[in-house]
């Protein structure tokens, strides 16, 4: 009996334009589209879906309908194309925004100091300083295990790993 892999679904050329275009959506949803990459699985993408307050199977179902996600394996060819490489100031800029409205959720109106200190985040090292401050507090109100699921979260659109500290 064989079995099949379970989908990897990519953003459509369609839901990249969307997400470029800033069109009007739930910012739950366009915070969960950025994480689809073609490497998570149906689970955990349902999962990270859940995460940010979404029912996982109907979001991929819905992204899937609406031509936003793919999974067919000549899809993954054609999304694995050499494409032009996100300046670092576009992720950082993405990481920023997802980042405050992700604190901003996890904290649920207790952070408005942050807030205050995420307008002045302009390079990488200030948004590492920023994250450190978002985590620790994220911790402080929700335990250690919901801060690392921030700063993993975030990470994930940034790109990159923070430096250790």
């Amino acid at each position: 009996m064989e079995r099949r892999a379970r989908p990897r679904w990519r953003k459509t050329d369609l839901a990249r334009r969307l997400l470029a275009e800033r069109s009007p959506m739930a910012p739950a949803l366009r915070m969960w589209l950025i994480t689809v990459d073609g490497r998570r699985d149906e689970a955990e993408l349902a999962a990270l879906a859940q995460g940010l307050g979404l029912d996982g199977a109907a979001v991929i179902a819905r992204c899937a309908a609406d031509g936003w996600l793919d999974d067919r394996p000549e899809a993954a060819a054609e999304a694995a194309a050499p494409a032009e490489p996100v300046p670092a100031q576009r992720r950082l800029a993405a990481a920023r925004m997802f980042a405050i409205d992700l604190a901003a959720r996890m904290l649920a109106g207790r952070e408005g100091d942050l807030r205050e200190h995420w307008r002045e985040v302009d390079d990488l090292a200030s948004f590492e300083r920023w994250m450190a401050r978002c985590a620790e507090r994220i911790a402080g109100c929700a335990g250690p295990e919901r801060a690392g699921v921030f700063v993993e979260r975030v990470v994930q659109v940034l790109g990159e790993p923070l430096a250790p500290g």
